[in-house]
Order: C-alpha cells, then sequence, then structure tokens
C-alpha cells in the first residue's frame, strides 16, 4: 500500500470502474515466518478505537487487503462491497453501479498486471488503519462464475525489544459458485491485537468451498531511536 496512491481519494472508486493496468502493491512480505493458529469466526462487536487519517501513518495502525478473481479473460465478473464494524461502507455494486467510499482511508482498483495464461485481471480493495471488529464483505455477481478471495491483514505495530513488530495473517476462500445477479457475504474478523488472526465466515451460500487459514509473524524494519542497527 503506497502513501501517494492513498492520498488520491477521488480516483478510488472509480479505478474499480475501469478495466486498466495499474501496478501491483505488496500483499506479502518474503521474509514471514509460518505460525498456525486456529480460526475464530465469532463476530466481534466494534470497540471504541480511533480512525486512521489520511497522512501516511495509518499503516502503524494496520492493514486490511482484499484481492478478487473470477477464472474469465479480463476484470472479474463480481464486484465487491465492504462494510465495517461501524457500518460505513467501500466498493462497488456492478448490478446497480452504485460506489460507496465512506471508509477513512481505502482505496481499490483493478490489477491486470499479472495477467495469468487466460487474461484473468483481479480486483483489490486496500484498508490502512481499519478498526477491530466484524467486516461484511458482499460479493455481487454480474454473470454466473466461481470466484476467490485472498484475504491478508497486519495488526498494528507494537515495541517489541529495539524495534516495532507487527503480525500477518491471511485467508483463502477458493473457487465459491455464485450465480449471475445474485451475491454471497462473507464475514471478516479484524482486530488491531498482535495476538489475534484475521478470520472468514461464508455466508449465505450452499455451494462447497475451501477455506485455507495462514498466520504469520515479521518483525518491521523500524528500530526504536535508542537501538543500533546491526547490534
Amino acid at each position: 500500500m503506497k502513501v501517494n496512491v492513498l492520498n488520491r481519494r477521488m480516483l478510488k472508486i472509480l479505478a474499480l470502474l475501469m478495466v486498466t493496468a495499474i501496478p501491483k502493491s505488496a500483499l506479502s512480505d518474503a521474509n514471514l515466518v509460518h505460525v498456525s493458529r486456529l480460526a475464530d469466526t465469532t463476530i466481534r462487536e466494534p470497540v471504541d478505537e480511533v480512525d486512521p487519517d489520511d497522512n501516511g501513518h495509518c499503516l502503524s495502525l494496520g492493514a486490511l487487503d482484499i484481492v478478487f478473481r473470477t477464472a474469465n479473460y479480463g476484470p472479474p465478473n463480481v464486484g465487491v462491497v465492504l462494510t465495517d464494524p461501524r457500518g460505513r461502507r467501500f466498493g462497488f455494486n456492478p448490478l446497480t453501479k452504485r460506489a460507496w467510499d465512506a471508509l477513512p482511508v481505502a482505496q481499490g482498483y483493478i490489477d491486470c498486471d499479472a495477467l495469468d495464461d487466460l487474461g484473468t485481471c483481479r480486483g483489490v480493495v486496500q484498508v490502512c488503519g481499519p478498526i477491530s471488529g466484524t467486516y461484511k464483505l458482499e460479493v455481487i455477481a454480474r454473470q454466473t462464475t466461481d470466484y476467490s478471495l485472498s484475504i491478508s491483514a497486519r495488526s498494528k505495530e507494537v515495541h517489541d525489544g529495539d524495534g516495532l513488530q507487527s503480525f500477518h495473517s491471511e485467508e483463502d476462500l477458493n473457487n465459491v459458485a455464485i450465480r449471475a445477479r445474485s451475491r454471497s457475504i462473507v464475514l471478516l474478523n479484524y482486530s488491531r491485537d498482535p495476538q489475534q488472526s484475521v478470520t472468514a465466515q461464508l455466508k449465505h451460500t450452499g455451494h462447497k468451498h475451501s477455506l485455507e487459514p495462514r498466520s504469520h509473524r515479521h518483525p518491521n524494519l523500524k528500530l526504536s531511536e535508542h537501538s543500533v542497527e546491526g547490534q
């Protein structure tokens, strides 16, 4: 997630409406260490946390990234609308052509840089500094298709010894069948707490699906002012 892109708030929703090749954002860390965790699908009540502001420091509060894709040429045959624990929406309904942009710091776009053999693009929604609680993700289909989701979350930064550390966790939801002009709902539990992993629960569908939880912990490269790099 890049700060200069986050500051261009007027382009965030418009990018979801266009088939545009936009440079990929870094959604993973090559130095992650795998740690298994038990998924918690309990609906979490919103907590009293401060909202992020659009000044580039929101990443210290955490991040939530959602990638959605369908197996077809071009942009996905689904759109998504994300509702946060306080009822604010972000996303695009491809059936009604309505867009929402109520989250404090978020962006969405279609990424066609990493095309596979089918020429498949992917949709990306990124939330900087999300508050803790249960998010509702609506997946809305223009055509009958199968969709997959990759959900990546990062906790807030906490001091650990000489530096800062955050916790990274992921959930994958693969090959979910959905009919044209219908929607399915996925409940996402996110917390800024480094001890909590992101979880996803598919609702309102009778189709079989694959849910693959993965959790990772990694230290940031930031150091406190009293530490000496390399020691």
